[in-house]
């Protein structure tokens, strides 16, 4: 009662007064820096890639290490089971996801392939292995077996490794570089391992002389 009397009173009206007012100016600091916090957040979108078991995310300009294995698969699946039918097929759907900076190349190397495809009447077809994404390069490794049949349906496999670089633009994937060779996937770990051995031996070599 004591305060309800003492509101009325033209000093605890002021005091009212004053208190509110610092109360107004905390709640717009607070929306102010909620607001902020909100323009600036980046988007990320929870997905479950069709290749995988488990969930991945992906923001404007990034992605979990899971999606990027996932659209390295899906680009290693494409590109390994090829037949003169559908090499046509598969270069319109991978060449929107390429990067400006390879688009040329890559496509001429595609188109190449394709007429040896057609002439030769050879069909491929991959099964994949394993999926690697290795951090410190942001470099995909699928690896697994790569089956050639002939049009006389003789077939020959050699152990091969789609290398990908993936990016991504727009909460979209972006293929940055790739590479592909018959061998194990040339991890950083598995080059500088190749080169110890190299310098293991040149020092051996020296030696003897």
């Amino acid at each position: 009662m004591e305060l309800k009397r003492y509101l009325k009173t033209y000093e605890g009206a002021r005091k009212e007064n004053y208190y509110s007012r610092i109360s107004l100016i905390i709640c717009l600091v607070i929306i102010f820096i909620l607001l902020m916090a909100v323009l600036t957040k980046r988007t990320i979108v929870t997905i479950a890639p069709y290749t995988l078991t488990s969930d991945s995310w992906v923001s404007n300009s990034s992605g979990a290490n899971s999606y990027k294995e996932a659209w390295a698969l899906f680009f290693a699946q494409e590109l390994g089971n090829i037949t003169p039918d559908t090499i046509d097929f598969v270069t319109e759907r991978i060449g929107p996801l390429l990067s400006p900076a390879i688009y040329h190349d890559f496509m001429a190397i595609i188109h190449s392939q394709a007429e040896h495809i057609k002439e030769d009447r050879v069909s491929l077809r991959f099964e994949a292995r394993s999926v690697t994404y290795e951090p410190e390069t942001d470099k995909t490794f699928v690896t697994g077996y790569l089956y050639t049949r002939s049009v006389s349906g003789k077939e020959l496999h050699d152990l091969r490794t789609y290398e990908f670089e993936i990016g991504i633009r727009n909460f979209a994937p972006v293929l940055v570089s790739m590479n592909t060779y018959n061998d194990q996937p040339r991890t950083l770990r598995q080059i500088q391992l190749e080169e110890s051995r190299r310098k293991s031996r040149e020092e051996r070599e020296n030696a003897r002389k």
